[in-house]
C-alpha cells in the first residue's frame, strides 16, 4: 500500500529556465509569470518600466487575476513614481479598481531597489532581469529555490518602504 501511495504521488515539475534576450520575449515572458501566479504577484525595478505593465494585455490579465481569488495580491516596489504617474495609466487605472489588492510603493533610499528588476509569481516563478551583454534576463519556472531569495529582499524593502502610494495621484482627483 505504501509503494501506491509514492506512486500516486505526482512529482513536482522539473525546473525550468528560459534565456530572455529580447523585447519580445520580455513581454511574452511578462504574461507567462502573471498566467502562473495563482495568489500573490511581486514586481520590482527602479520604475517597472523594464515589464511594461500598462500595456492593455498586461493590465487585462492582472485584473482576470484579481479576480480569480479575492487573496489574491500585486505588489509592486520602485525606486520613483515617476514612470507610475506618467506612463502607466492603465496600471493605476487598475489600482483604482482594486484599491487593497494592488498595492504600489516607492522603496526607502536606505534600502533602495537600485538594478534589481523581478516579477516573482507565487514561490516558485521568477522573470529575473538584468542587464548583461549575452541576455536580457532568466524566466525560471518551478524553482523554489531561486525565488526564496528574491522574495525575502523583496519582502525586507516592502516593510521598510514608506506608505503605498495613493490611488490617484495628488493633484490629478
Amino acid at each position: 500500500m505504501n509503494s501506491e501511495a509514492t506512486a500516486a504521488a505526482p512529482n513536482p515539475p522539473a525546473p525550468q529556465r528560459t534565456l530572455i534576450t529580447t523585447r519580445e520575449e520580455t513581454h511574452s515572458a511578462v504574461l507567462q509569470t502573471i498566467t502562473a501566479s495563482s495568489r500573490r504577484l511581486l514586481c520590482i525595478h527602479s520604475d517597472l518600466s523594464i515589464f511594461d505593465l500598462s500595456r492593455a494585455e498586461v493590465t487585462d490579465l492582472l485584473a482576470k487575476f484579481l479576480l480569480a481569488h479575492r487573496s489574491a495580491k500585486v505588489r509592486l516596489l520602485v525606486d520613483g513614481a515617476i514612470w507610475l504617474d506618467t506612463r502607466a495609466a492603465r496600471l493605476r487605472g487598475l489600482q483604482r479598481r482594486f484599491p487593497l489588492a494592488l498595492e504600489m510603493r516607492v522603496a526607502s533610499s536606505d534600502d533602495p531597489v537600485g538594478d534589481d528588476a523581478a516579477l516573482i509569481a507565487d514561490d516558485a516563478t521568477v522573470l529575473d532581469m538584468r542587464p548583461t551583454a549575452q541576455a536580457r534576463g532568466d524566466l525560471w519556472l518551478n524553482n523554489k529555490p531561486h525565488a526564496q531569495p528574491l522574495i525575502a529582499a523583496f519582502n525586507r524593502r516592502w516593510e521598510t518602504a514608506g506608505h503605498n502610494l495613493p490611488v490617484v495621484p495628488l493633484g490629478l482627483g
